[in-house]
Formats: structure tokens, C-alpha cells, sequence
């Protein structure tokens, strides 16, 4: 089972870190990126980074285009709790995302479940 590390405000990472979860704390986006190239360019690398979704979109245009990557790996977006955050993402939108950077493959979903 792969290892998931998340990245999280140090105001959130308790919670995280009491559900069991290899937390790391960073006060802004610059303080993650850091953090993130840290646990990329060390020996123990997790399975999937989960980032504080306001960090992870405003890391920069040289993170998002390393994200972007096929092949690379993974880092969800966590939910940054205020309406800041430019709220929730249709349902089902971010799975996809996911989905389509891990495999390189995009998937559909339907709702209806009709086959065809």
C-alpha cells in the first residue's frame, strides 16, 4: 500500500497527524514547494503527496508544469476549508484529474450508469 504524506498549514496538522498520516507543515506556498522538493529529492519517497489545495495552486509555473509531467507522481489537492479556496470542484473533476496524471489515461464517469 503506497505511503501518503500530506502538506498542510501548521493549524491542520494535527488532525492529520492523529488519523495516522506522515504530516509536514508549511506556512505558505513558497515555504510547501520547498517541503515538497525536500521529500522528492530525498530516499523515501510516498506513494501520493496530498498538498493544502491553496499551496498546490499557487506553487508557481515551474511546479505546475513539473506536476503536469506523464509519468511523474502524484499530488492531490486537499480541501483549504475557507471560501478562499475557490470552493469545491464539480463532483467528480478532481478523481478524473487524478486518475489522468497517474495512468496517463483519461477516464469518464457515468452518473446515470448506462452503459454504451
Amino acid at each position: 500500500m503506497p505511503q501518503v504524506t500530506v502538506i498542510v498549514p501548521p493549524e491542520l496538522a494535527a488532525g492529520y497527524r492523529l488519523a495516522g498520516v506522515r504530516t509536514e507543515t508549511a506556512a505558505s506556498a513558497t515555504a510547501a514547494g520547498q517541503v515538497l522538493d525536500r521529500i522528492l529529492t530525498g530516499t523515501d519517497h510516498p506513494g501520493v503527496i496530498a498538498m493544502h489545495a491553496p499551496f498546490l495552486r499557487d506553487l508557481g509555473e515551474r511546479w505546475q508544469r513539473r506536476l503536469a509531467q506523464p509519468g511523474g507522481f502524484l499530488v492531490a489537492a486537499l480541501p483549504g476549508g475557507d471560501a478562499g479556496d475557490g470552493g469545491p470542484a464539480p463532483a467528480g473533476a478532481s478523481l478524473r484529474e487524478l486518475l489522468a496524471r497517474a495512468v496517463g489515461y483519461e477516464f469518464t464517469f457515468d452518473p446515470e450508469g448506462s452503459a454504451g
